[in-house]
């Protein structure tokens, strides 16, 4: 096995990433949209904001989602990632929970390569509003590592 190759994405073997979360409550307008998160932290090559992750160097990267909807929530949307407007394959998660009893997990996640910046978001395909069980649940999350 040889010396393990630069570090990060762009070539300039700085590392890019981003976390996005949401804790309490979490609101998508009706008609869907896009899941509006909270910058958590991030590098040079990524910037957060609340529609997402504006990834901006060419590079490799992983992203990942998870949305937690608690016991009480009742939903039926498709949630993905989009990059412009565009789902990323590997990302798209159908989320029928119409009868309460069981919290329920959506995740989607994805390895891409990107040739240009890019504007990441979470986008949902119905509205929903859902509240964490307990003060600082965290109801979402959105992370990009490249």
């Amino acid at each position: 096995m040889g010396p393990p190759g630069p570090g990060g994405s762009g070539g300039g073997g700085t590392p890019s990433f981003a976390m996005l979360h949401r804790e309490g409550e979490l609101s998508v307008p009706y008609g869907g949209g896009v899941v509006p998160l909270d910058p958590l932290s991030q590098s040079v090559g990524a910037q957060c904001r609340e529609d997402g992750v504006q990834i901006l160097s060419p590079g490799v990267y992983r992203l990942q989602y998870q949305v937690n909807f608690p016991v009480a929530a009742r939903v039926s949307t498709v949630l993905c990632l989009r990059l412009g407007e565009a789902p990323v394959p590997g990302t798209v998660c159908h989320v029928d929970k119409e009868n309460p009893g069981q919290p329920f997990t959506a995740m989607g996640q994805s390895i891409v390569s990107l040739e240009a910046p890019a504007s990441l978001t979470l986008h949902s395909s119905r509205g929903f509003n859902i509240a964490g069980a307990s003060a600082g649940d965290t109801l979402a999350t959105l992370t990009v590592m490249g």
